[in-house]
Order: structure tokens, then sequence, then C-alpha cells
């Protein structure tokens, strides 16, 4: 069987063809992350002009490269949200017309789902419960899965995990976006050179990370104070010392960025780690473009060993938004009975577990 995938949610432009729901003949992307950065993250008008730009071309060249022609498709599996409504509507107004001059099945695929079913791709038997966490720019979730049915068990407050990575990389100068520049400057940091408060949240299961990068901006102040230097100065003098004419001190950078990141991979792998020992759940399974990042994958992996729990990380390649994840998750709800009419439309704010077609 061969689903083609079509994503479209934000700034990536994606089609994949997977055979069976497990081998991947092709996953091509299309990002228009070089025309947001200027702007410090992403601008809507920009993302959907781009999807729609892209779209036909995307299409013809996973088609190329899966050596197939369109009429061999079996299913098209098209993203339906949570996203910017404008970027889901090109990849919804393409995926219905292919699907109704194909005469094939259509589904619309919840994009956060499809993102744990990145780990999935070439998986015999996945599990049939596990706990989800879903670490991305715009959402951070927990969630519980028992045979195809899903329970939110926590969700972020304020800003997303991938969030507060940009706003704390702009606020030091280190660009956009900002999670790979603060991974990577933070392995050359020591993480218990700055403490930062755990927030308080009412529910158990929940995140907060906008006090963060309030946090963040304090350190920066402190290093004001003690250099009788203007914040913007201060900040300068973290990047960029030398030429402030100070002492090199680019490990208070680093030790930052370290601390900052330490802080956060911490609180979501506590929480991850809690849900399943009161859900008695043995299997984590993580998604998302946070998921890339190295010190989440390594402290997860330390922390589940000692409760026998085993946890799942997609490959680098599928962290990013694209159409196989989609594809995959397409294939198992059409293998669930799920089809989707064509009044489907977009929903920005579609949560995880509303996959109804």
């Amino acid at each position: 069987m061969l689903t083609l995938g079509i994503e479209t949610s934000c700034d990536e432009t994606s089609c994949a063809v997977l055979k069976d729901g497990d081998k991947i003949l092709s996953n091509i992307i299309s990002s228009s992350l070089a025309k947001h950065r200027p702007f410090g993250g992403v601008v809507p008008e920009i993302a959907s002009r781009h999807c729609l730009e892209q779209i036909d071309e995307v299409f013809k060249l996973a088609l190329k490269k899966a050596k197939v022609p369109a009429s061999r498709l079996d299913l098209v599996a098209v993203t339906r949200g949570p996203g910017l409504v404008g970027s889901l509507l090109v990849g919804l107004s393409f995926a219905k017309a292919l699907a109704y001059q194909l005469k094939i099945p259509l589904v619309g695929v919840n994009h956060l789902e499809g993102h744990l079913s990145a780990n999935f791709i070439g998986i015999h038997r996945p599990a049939d419960e596990f706990v989800g966490l879903t670490v991305s720019g715009g959402h951070t979730e927990l969630t519980c899965h028992r045979n195809g049915s899903v329970k939110i068990l926590g969700s972020t407050v304020d800003d997303a995990v991938g969030e507060a990575y940009d706003k704390t990389a702009k606020l030091l100068g280190l660009g956009y976006p900002g999670g790979p520049v603060i991974d990577r400057l933070a392995q050359k940091g020591n993480p218990k050179t700055f403490r930062f408060t755990r927030p308080k949240q009412d529910g158990r299961f929940d995140f907060s990370f906008s006090g963060i990068k309030t946090a963040v901006r304090d350190v920066v102040a402190r290093q004001q104070s003690k250099q009788g230097r203007s914040n913007l100065v201060a900040l300068r003098l973290l990047r960029h010392p030398a030429k402030m004419g100070g002492t090199p001190r680019n490990d208070e950078l680093f030790d930052l960025c370290a601390s900052f990141q330490e802080t956060v991979a911490r609180w979501l792998v506590e929480k991850t780690i809690d849900a399943c020992r009161l859900k008695k759940v043995k299997t984590v399974v993580v998604g998302g473009g946070v998921s890339a990042n190295s010190r989440l994958r390594r402290l997860l992996a330390e922390e589940a060993k000692p409760y026998g729990i085993q946890v799942s990380f997609p490959p680098l390649s599928l962290t990013i938004d694209n159409a196989a994840m989609i594809a995959r998750r397409g294939w198992e709800l059409y293998r669930q009975g799920k089809r989707s009419d064509w009044k489907i439309s977009a929903q920005p704010n579609l949560k995880i577990g509303g996959t109804s077609c």
C-alpha cells in the first residue's frame, strides 16, 4: 500500500511516499526558514505563500524520488491541524483535489500525533500503550496512549519549550531558531553555574517556560550591575568580550546556555517519568522539533533506565515537520477504519487526540 503524506502546518512544505506504513520511499521538505530569520520568528503570510508556491513541485519531486506514478497511490494523508490556517489550507486543498482526481481515500491527520508516529516507521509492532511527550516551537504536551485512545495529562500554560528557546536566544542575540545554537553552546558550559526557580502550576503535569526567559534577563541585569555597564553592553560582553575591551568571558555565555538547557530538560524529564509511574506505563515516545535536543535525549534515557522505562526518539531527520510522519499516522488511522469526507477543513487549534476525520 502506498500512502502519500502532505504536511503544510507551518513554514515547511513536505510530501512523502510511504510503503505499507514502514518504508519511506521519499520524504521531500522545502523550508522557508531563511525567509523568517530576519524577523526572529515565523511570519504567517510568508509561510503560507511559500507553501502555495512549493506544494506542486514538492509533490512531483516526492513521486520522482519514490519512482511511482500518482496513479499507483492508494491513500492521501494530510495535516488538518494544529498550525497556521493559511499554510494548512494549502495542503488540505491540494490533498482533496488529488484524492478526488485519483478516486482514493483521504485521511486528515493531527500534526502532533504525526510527530509521535514518526517513531513507529519501520517498527513492526509499536507499543499499545505509552506516554507521549510532544515538544516543539508551539507545543509542549504530555499524553497517555492506550490502545488507540489518547488522554492529555498536561500541557504548557504559556510558552512552549521551543518558544522559550527561541525567545532566550533572541534575548542573547543568538539568532533564530534558538534551539540548535543554544544546544551547541550549552555543551561548552557548566550547567550548575546559574540556578533557576521551578515554576508553580496547579496541574501536576502542566508546564510553564515563560518565567525562565525572565530569569535569563535577570542574569544579564546582574552582569550589568557588576560591571557598571548598560544592559545592551552587558549582552555584547557576553557574546563578544574581546571587542568590548574586556577580558575574554565567553564561558559566561556557555554557562548561561548550559544552565538554561539543563533546567528545561530536567523539568521535561521529571514530569515525563512521573507520568509513566502514575499511569504504570513502561514506554515513552517523544516527538517534535525539540526532540532533537542532545541533552533531552541523554537525560531522559538516563533517568528512565532505573525504572525499566523504554524511551523512543525519532531519527533526527524526522524531528522537524515532515510528511513521512503524516503518512504514517494517516496509514494508522486508515487501518482503524477512519476516513475523511470532502468537507474536511483546517483546524488551527486542534488538540492532540482530536483525530476525528
